[in-house]
């Protein structure tokens, strides 16, 4: 080898290294803001933009910035508010990490900016989502709609007659689905699978609703302890975001997009 070529590959090397470092920090950072918007968005009295600060919710006391670095603040406070000592629960820096390590696979997997960018916003939403839907049952219609109109714009970007098949059938099956169970899938869920199907060609949204549906049905199992109670409420936005997500990064990784 070639000094010179040598030097060239190292430098561009630590460039890409530098890039993917900076998409994982920035990442972390979404991830605290989607913490205090799944936080915000499970209790009535709060709204996202008031109090335009971030506050521990034990003491009520303002979190200043140094307090509030993604991560690292939670190491450095040993997991406790600097104020009241209250315990900040560990789902924010699994949250923090989660979706700094989805921000990375996106960079390393999606080199187009407009679709990275949008694949970045619809993790993001979904996130958020998942965790709401959990505690709720709810799935705030805000969210919602930044899953299917970036969606739209990925299905824009690829192939959009395949996108378009996808998302008319996910609708009309769903559509069904809600009028035969009105009361066992809510409004929410229909709208999130429209959303996935924009998402994905028809085949792998087959298999996301599949993945979906399989993992509600294992997560039922565990809380009814093995046994299947057919009054059991399921949050099914979780575990469509985890099939539509995961079929969305196999399709791009595989060249299905």
């Amino acid at each position: 080898w070639k000094k010179g070529d040598t030097g060239r590959t190292s430098h561009g090397g630590g460039k890409t290294g530098l890039w993917y470092l900076l998409t994982f920090a920035i990442g972390t950072i979404v991830g605290s803001f989607l913490n205090v918007v799944i936080y915000r968005s499970t209790k009535e009295d709060l709204k996202l933009w008031d109090p335009p600060h971030s506050f521990c919710p034990n003491c009520k006391r303002k979190i200043e910035w140094y307090d509030n670095i993604p991560v690292i603040s939670y190491i450095l406070l040993r997991g406790k508010c600097r104020h009241c000592g209250w315990r900040i629960p560990i789902r924010y820096p699994i949250v923090e990490i989660s979706t700094g390590a989805l921000f990375l696979v996106n960079r390393v997997l999606i080199k187009d900016t407009l679709l990275f960018v949008s694949s970045c916003v619809i993790a993001s939403a979904l996130i958020a989502i998942s965790l709401i839907d959990l505690e709720t049952f709810l799935i705030p219609d805000y969210l919602n709609f930044t899953v299917l109109i970036f969606s739209f714009v990925v299905a824009l970007r690829t192939s959009f007659l395949e996108h378009l098949i996808s998302f008319l059938i996910v609708t009309i099956m769903f559509l069904i689905l809600k009028a035969m169970y009105r009361d066992g899938l809510g409004a929410g869920d229909v709208i999130l699978a429209m959303g996935i199907g924009f998402l994905l060609p028809p085949v792998p949204s087959i298999f996301a609703i599949l993945i979906a549906s399989i993992s509600g049905i294992l997560y039922a199992l565990i809380k009814g302890k093995g046994k299947m109670d057919i009054k059991t409420r399921i949050p099914f936005g979780p575990f469509l975001a985890l099939g539509g997500y995961t079929l969305f990064l196999i399709s791009y990784g595989m060249g299905w997009l």
